[in-house]
């Protein structure tokens, strides 16, 4: 289990580490001549709707499609709340004497992040298609309306808060019971 969300975490990591779209280290020029403005500067997310910018790219039409819109996806909820966890090392090594001394140093970061979020309300505002060798590349423009989000959010604290009554209510009817059990006993020993 902890393999499986430590996975999920480094995908979506590597999926939505912001919510800036990501240039394509090898990206053609081709590419980025049908890259749309919108990806390039993706309108600014207000009090009514959380934005982000999306590309996936596949052999398949609705391949690319489906990855853009799941990337798309993963940036808004990256926006409602990331959990991170990080790990940083460092190492310095000095060896020689007085001048002649030499150090060196490693440096490592590692982070992972993981999301898990209902996004009630998500829709692919803008779409674009390019074709390059021999694959679809799609551009979308994903949004999430801000009050369904927060009325999303408000419902899970329902749920929660409805959940902790629950176990409170019984708890308490364990306590309830056992007091009951304690004076039948002593009533059956002639005790009141």
């Amino acid at each position: 289990m902890k393999k499986l969300i430590l996975a999920a975490g480094l995908f979506a990591l590597s999926a939505c580490a912001s919510q800036r779209p990501k240039m394509d280290q090898q990206a053609s020029p081709e590419t980025l001549r049908n890259m749309p403005g919108w990806y390039k500067k993706p309108p600014k997310s207000d009090d009514r709707w959380i934005i982000a910018p999306a590309t996936g790219e596949s052999r398949d039409l609705q391949v690319a499609l489906n990855k853009a819109e799941l990337e798309g996806r993963t940036a808004l909820a990256s926006q409602l709340e990331v959990k991170l966890g990080g790990l940083q090392r460092r190492f310095v090594e000095e060896t020689g004497l007085g001048a002649d001394a030499t150090a060196l140093g490693e440096y490592e970061q590692t982070a992972k992040a993981v999301i898990s979020q209902v996004l009630i309300g998500s829709h692919t505002r803008e779409q674009q298609f390019s074709m390059g060798a021999g694959t679809y590349r799609a551009w979308v423009l994903m949004e999430l309306p801000v009050g369904e989000a927060s009325k999303a959010l408000l419902e899970r604290l329902k749920q929660q808060e409805a959940i902790v009554t629950r176990i409170r209510a019984s708890e308490a009817f364990k306590e309830l019971n056992a007091e009951v059990e304690k004076y039948e006993k002593r009533k059956d020993a002639g005790r009141p």
